[in-house]
C-alpha cells in the first residue's frame, strides 16, 4: 500500500487531498437510524405531513431535531409529500345576489380618429426634398 512506503503527508500532498481526509472515518450518528425509523413512523401515520409538521411531531415526542436535518433525511429516504396546488377561482357565479343587465351590449361604438398636426420642416433633423 502507498501509506506503508511513503509518509502520509507526502502521499496526501501528491494526491491533492487533506491529511485529515485520510484519517476521517465516516460514521452515521448513533441515533440516525432511530430518527429515520421515527420519521417513517410519523410519515406513515400522517401521510400528508411535510418536513415542518413531522419536525413538530418529533419534537412533541421529545426528539431534539432541526427542521433542516429532517428535511435532508426525508429527501434521502425519498419521503416527499406531493404539493397540492390550489385551483384559483376567479368568478363566483353561485351566489344569491341579483345579476345586473349588460348596459353596454347594445351600444354602437363610434371612434373618431384625430389626425396629428404636421410638423414644420424647420424642426425636423433632416431636410425633405
Amino acid at each position: 500500500m502507498l501509506a506503508q512506503d511513503y509518509p502520509i503527508t507526502v502521499a496526501c500532498e501528491v494526491l491533492g487531498c487533506a491529511r485529515s481526509s485520510y484519517y476521517h472515518q465516516a460514521t452515521e450518528r448513533p441515533d440516525e437510524a432511530e430518527l429515520k425509523a421515527a420519521i417513517k413512523a410519523v410519515a406513515a401515520e400522517w401521510p400528508t405531513y411535510g418536513y415542518r409538521r413531522i419536525t413538530a411531531q418529533l419534537r412533541r415526542q421529545d426528539w431534539l431535531v432541526n427542521h433542516k436535518r429532517i428535511q435532508r433525511l426525508m429527501r434521502l429516504m425519498d419521503i416527499q409529500v406531493k404539493t397540492k396546488r390550489k385551483k384559483r377561482r376567479t368568478t363566483n357565479s353561485e351566489h344569491d345576489f341579483p345579476r345586473y343587465p349588460n348596459l353596454v351590449q347594445d351600444l354602437e361604438i363610434v371612434m373618431k380618429l384625430r389626425r396629428a398636426k404636421p410638423t414644420p420642416s424647420s424642426t425636423l433633423p433632416f431636410s425633405c426634398p
